[in-house]
Order: structure tokens, then sequence, then C-alpha cells
């Protein structure tokens, strides 16, 4: 077994392993189509490093994006091969802004790299959701002239602007400074090119905003969905999201997954469908942490 960083000879094999593990790699299995393993000057370029066999086949993948954050996949073993963390050790690794992937796997990922009890905005286990779309539970109201869905580019940007910085502090425990802004901004550019983010209108305003944060042929991975304070409690979020879901479908996905910790959300989806199939670990650092820094103390 070798342990080592994965080139673009090994995509097909890469491909072929995060397949079998769909909904715990939505965002490598998308990322990799789009860019490759090598392809060094794209926003959704990473580092990828793999446990892999003498006939090429890889069981672990362990990839780190530029913005710092760490994705896992380890198949059917709970924890990351240390042989795999040390060959990802090994190369110059950019300051850790995140772990994310399999609760289990992820949260032994943080214990291999010291950094389990480092300052997180959030580290959560969320509910991991799969749906068939076959089976989508499509809201009574959802096809009503009442509620259209347009794309996010038509709905005022710095409404979008104002929503998700509010999803990042409200959802994901970010804090509250300049540099949200620019983060905020590169998102928003980057679901507008990608065209995957959706608003709801009714009576002329936005109310609510859904999206594709990862996406594949058959396959979307639901968020981040953000209904403002004022508009909550009259369904906005779930008809936004069914609507979102049935395009999805007439163009040929046949599943969708989500994760959440939020148990009103979660009723939602489930009203919809979605059931539960496992854990799924967002860990985000307060700031990212250079290892080489953990290693001294």
């Amino acid at each position: 077994m070798q342990y080592r960083k994965l080139h673009d000879a090994d995509l097909d094999a890469a491909n072929a392993f995060l397949a079998k593990y769909a909904a715990t790699s939505m965002v490598l299995r998308g990322n990799l189509p789009t860019v490759g393993i090598e392809r060094r000057r794209h926003p959704l370029s990473g580092s990828y490093f793999g446990e892999v066999a003498n006939d090429g086949a890889i069981s672990a993948i362990v990839a780190q994006f530029g913005n710092g954050n760490i994705f896992v996949q380890s198949g059917d073993q709970k924890a990351i091969p240390h042989k795999l963390t040390e060959a990802f050790r090994a190369e110059p690794v950019k300051p850790v802004a995140g772990v994310l992937g399999d609760a289990d796997q992820a949260a032994d990922m943080l214990d291999q790299l010291g950094l389990s009890d480092a300052g997180f905005a959030i580290n959560a286990s969320d509910v991991l959701y799969e749906l068939d779309l076959k089976k989508l539970i499509v809201p009574v109201n959802a096809r009503a002239d009442d509620f259209q869905m347009v794309d996010a580019e038509k709905v005022d940007r710095d409404t979008l602007l104002r929503w998700l910085r509010a999803y990042e502090i409200e959802a994901l425990g970010a804090e509250d400074t300049p540099v949200l802004d620019s983060k905020v901004a590169s998102r928003l550019v980057h679901a507008l090119d990608a065209r995957t983010m959706w608003g709801l209108i009714v009576d002329g305003k936005p109310v609510s905003l859904s999206g594709f944060n990862a996406t594949l042929p058959d396959m979307v991975q639901v968020g981040p969905v953000w209904t403002p304070s004022e508009q909550r409690s009259n369904g906005y979020a779930r008809i936004l999201v069914a609507k979102t879901l049935l395009a999805a479908r007439a163009r040929g996905v046949t599943q969708a997954i989500l994760s959440t910790n939020s148990e009103a959300a979660a009723k939602a989806y489930e009203a919809l469908g979605f059931t539960k199939i496992g854990r799924y670990r967002l860990a985000l650092l307060k700031s990212p942490v250079k290892l080489d820094a953990i290693l001294a103390v």
C-alpha cells in the first residue's frame, strides 16, 4: 500500500472510490470533474493525498483546498490511516481552516492533527439526510403562481450579500468582521457564475434563498438555505427547496443530500421526504491554524 500525493493519472481511481461513498463525498466529487487533481490555479483546486493499492485502487483520500478546508473520506474505515496523515503532513500544508467529512472520520482527523481542542466557530456533527428525487414530497402550494423561483442574479445584490452574511454568522458561527464581507462576496460570485443559487419571490419581494453547494449530473447537495427571521414560519424555505429539486429532477438529477443540526430545518426537510442516513461533521476554526505551530506547543 502506498500513501502519497495523488496525480491526474489517479483521477479515475479517485472518482471510482468516492462514488461508493457519494453522500459524504459530494464536494470532493463535485470539484474533481471541474478541475482535476493537478490544476493549481483554479478556485476549486486542491492538494489530494490517497491510500493507494499496488493495482492503483484508492481506499482513502485527504484533500485540502485553497480556503484551508480539509475534506476526508476513508470509506469503511472509521479512522483516517495514520500513514496517510503522515504523507499529507510531509508536504507543505496551508493553515487549516476546517475539517469536513463523515462525522467520525473528521473527528479522527482533527485528533491526528492536534486540533481537537482548537478554537472553533462551529464543530457540529450534523444529521445527514438523503432523498431519492422520485420520492420528493412537493408542498401543496409550491406550484402556485404566488411563489416564484428566480435565479439569484435577479435578486438585489445587497439583499443577497446581507442574507449570506447572516447565514454565515447564524449557521456557521462566523465572526462579524470585515473579513467575512470578502468571504461572502467571493461565495456569491461563484454561486452566480455557476447558477447554483435561487430566490423565492412573494408579492414582488424576495423572501428566501436556497442553493446547491455541490452538483453532479445525478446528484446535488443542498445548501445554503436561508430565510430572514421576519419571513420565517411561512414555509418559504421548504417551498423553495422543493422548487429547486423539481428543476434538478427535470434535468436528470436523481438524488439529493444535505446536512443540518437545526431541529426546525430537519422537520422541513423530512416533510419533503428526506431521510436520515448518518452524520456529517462541519468543523470550522475561528481562524486558520498553522499545523507547525500546533506541533511546537
